[in-house]
């Protein structure tokens, strides 16, 4: 008698390395843009652009990849490739900072860049929700052996530098405080759209 547990993927989550890129620049454009006033989304305290404009020269290198790599990842789930990345937006988070849980509505996937060239392990991670996470929880919480992707609740990547992460836009997530007293916590959030949609 032979058996297997079939693998069912509900969140697909790619990581890049774009550190080919040129990290000082974009990092030298986030920090210029928290000269201005924040806006209010996910952030708890810490600072938020509004879009920033994608036709600047520093940023269509990123914006180049962004869509190579994801292309690839639809190639792998075998979904209709996205047209464009239709808006991005720097986040900058100071000591005890924080994104609430959010997800990114009308897009096929959704992202975050990293462009400082170092980032200290206190300084938040980014921590997705698994979209049964409360039914999940309710059966499930502290009955783990050990930590799987089958029975975690949720999963958490640290900030690498030059690295992009690409994930549904369905899938809820948010950035743990910045712990550390003495970094800037630098980051551009981005969302990819199909040709039919616009955001």
């Amino acid at each position: 008698m032979t058996s297997k547990i079939i693998d069912f993927a509900v969140s697909p989550i790619k990581v890049i390395d774009f550190s080919h890129l040129n990290l000082i620049g974009i990092e030298k454009y986030c920090l210029m843009k928290n000269q201005k006033q924040s806006v209010t989304r996910s952030n708890q305290n810490g600072f938020q652009s509004g879009n920033v404009d994608l036709s600047e020269k520093v940023l269509r290198n990123l914006i180049n990849n962004l869509i190579i790599e994801t292309h690839k990842l639809c190639d792998e789930l075998q979904l209709k490739k996205p047209a464009k990345v239709s808006n991005m937006w720097v986040n900058i988070n100071n000591y005890g900072n924080s994104n609430a849980n959010h997800l990114h509505p009308n897009c096929l996937f959704s992202g975050v860049f990293y462009p400082s060239q170092s980032y200290p392990k206190d300084c938040g991670n980014i921590k997705f929700q698994h979209p049964s996470h409360d039914i999940m929880g309710y059966d499930w919480d502290k009955q783990q052996t050990n930590f799987n992707k089958y029975n975690s609740l949720t999963y958490q990547l640290s900030p690498k530098p030059g690295c992009a992460v690409i994930f549904p836009g369905w899938l809820v997530h948010r950035v743990e405080p910045n712990l550390n007293k003495n970094f800037l916590r630098v980051s551009m959030s981005f969302n990819i759209i199909n040709s039919t949609r616009e955001k």
